[in-house]
């Protein structure tokens, strides 16, 4: 039993741009299920005046798709959560927000282009409520990027000492938690974020990683390349312990 953890998952139905109907959730969590994933978080997007995912819809969803799992002898655990944009809005959605359980750990997504003027503010209103930030795949935000990402990419490989004093060093130091997407070890976003990714995985940025599945088309394939990529930078051992591990932990 490999009892993997997804903490970032689109696996709901007709909440966001993830699973469109029960039938594509049943999809995509029979190939969570058999990959080895046995709970997975489900994160929808909350985003204000675009996805106003608030916590007793999502509940009341994952405990609706819940019950078809069971009856189709799939045997994922559902944990409702969501995937909470960085913006002007956030600290307002904080009280009340769907964390990790005990952790009280909370996926934040990045908006993709920004810079980092946000991320400081983000961890003193999380602090305020006794959260800790959980960022969702920071190897796709141009805010984490590199300090010498651009001319390094061109040159072939990120080198060791582009994490120095970056936005994503310094912000773990000051207690943030970092989610990896298998999708970004497999090449799925460009072989330039799976370079990030690699680099940020060799450094032990990530606390965990995620499917960030929203369909079930390439999802199995995704997910095996994905976790082939991390076994040959890392380990088995190593690999192993990121699909089992808690956002707590560094």
């Amino acid at each position: 039993m490999k009892e993997f953890i997804d903490y970032h998952c689109h696996l709901l139905p007709a909440l966001d741009d993830g699973a469109t109907d029960r039938i594509e959730s049943l999809k995509m969590a029979r190939i969570l299920y058999d990959f080895g994933f046995s709970t997975v978080h489900c994160t929808p997007h909350r985003i204000k005046g675009c996805y106003e995912n608030d916590p007793p819809r999502v509940t009341q969803t994952a405990r609706s798709l819940q019950c078809l799992l069971d009856q189709a002898g799939i045997f994922l655990r559902l944990i409702p959560g969501g995937e909470h944009y960085l913006d002007e809005f956030l600290p307002d959605l904080l009280p009340g927000a769907l964390a990790f359980g005990s952790s009280r750990s909370l996926l934040v997504e990045v908006p993709f282009r920004s810079g980092t003027e946000l991320l400081h503010p983000m961890v003193a209103s999380f602090l305020q409520h006794g959260l800790t930030p959980l960022i969702a795949h920071p190897e796709r935000c141009r805010a984490f990027e590199p300090v010498h990402g651009a001319l390094s990419f061109l040159l072939g490989r990120y080198k060791s000492e582009d994490l120095e004093g970056s936005a994503v060093l310094t912000l773990q130091q000051a207690g943030c938690r970092f989610q990896g997407n298998l999708g970004s070890f497999a090449g799925y976003y460009g072989s330039e974020i799976k370079e990030r990714s690699l680099l940020f995985l060799k450094h032990g940025v990530y606390s965990c990683l995620g499917s960030d599945a929203h369909r079930s088309e390439h999802l199995e394939e995704m997910l095996s390349s994905g976790f082939a990529a991390v076994v040959a930078e890392v380990g088995e051992e190593a690999a192993l312990g990121l699909l089992r591990g808690r956002p707590d932990a560094r």
